[in-house]
């Protein structure tokens, strides 16, 4: 086994551990929990509370996901770019972009550019309610509609080139603008620096090993 074959198997073996110090709980269920949607059962003893009803058009993440109080302190470094990239700071949708990253680092190896995770987001059917919704995760911080907005062009010319479309891009963009696939563009690239992030703290730590 050659040396980057072997860091490589050793980064999974290090996110498959850190994975075990994630809670994770559903956004929907926690709302019916909470009384704020209808339970799933046909009868219930208790109907919703009407007055928190409002709270159901929510910018939340479909998970809830957050670290397990007891996790170490060295999990904190593994997650350094979740809590401080610079100009975003850990929110629910960094977090839940943190799991998957894991989840997915755990399973098919490092990712160092974050496209693995970006293609993720972009593309995978279980995600297609996420993506369609895609403004839930910009409603979240104003900094991301900010970045959107600075961003927009940009946005939208990369999303064209990596679904292969053949057209004069330039006036593609201009005449069409397409929100939803901007939007959905800038979340898969959050989620893809993050992941990329992610990886460069394990293999620090695998370098070290």
């Amino acid at each position: 086994m050659d040396r980057a074959q072997w860091e490589a198997d050793q980064i999974r073996g290090v996110a498959l551990a850190l994975r075990h110090w994630f809670d994770v709980a559903d956004t929907e269920s926690r709302m019916r929990e909470l009384g704020i949607r209808p339970r799933a059962e046909r009868k219930t003893s208790k109907a919703p509370d009407k007055r928190l009803q409002a709270f159901a058009l929510t910018a939340l993440p479909p998970q809830i996901v957050r670290l397990n109080p007891d996790a170490p302190v060295s999990t904190l470094h593994f997650l350094q770019t979740v809590y401080d990239d610079g100009e975003m700071r850990a929110d629910p949708w960094r977090w839940w972009f943190a799991w998957i990253s894991i989840e997915m680092i755990s399973r098919l190896g490092p990712d160092p550019s974050g496209r693995q995770v970006k293609n993720f987001i972009r593309t995978d059917d279980s995600l297609q309610s996420v993506r369609h919704t895609a403004a839930r995760w910009l409603a979240s911080s104003e900094i991301r509609v900010e970045y959107v907005n600075r961003e927009f062009k940009a946005l939208l010319r990369q999303a064209l080139e990596d679904q292969d479309v053949s057209a004069d891009r330039d006036s593609l963009i201009d005449r069409l603008g397409q929100p939803l696939v901007v939007f959905i563009e800038a979340m898969a690239s959050e989620a893809g620096r993050i992941s990329a992030g992610i990886t460069a703290q394990l293999a620090e730590r695998v370098e070290r090993m």
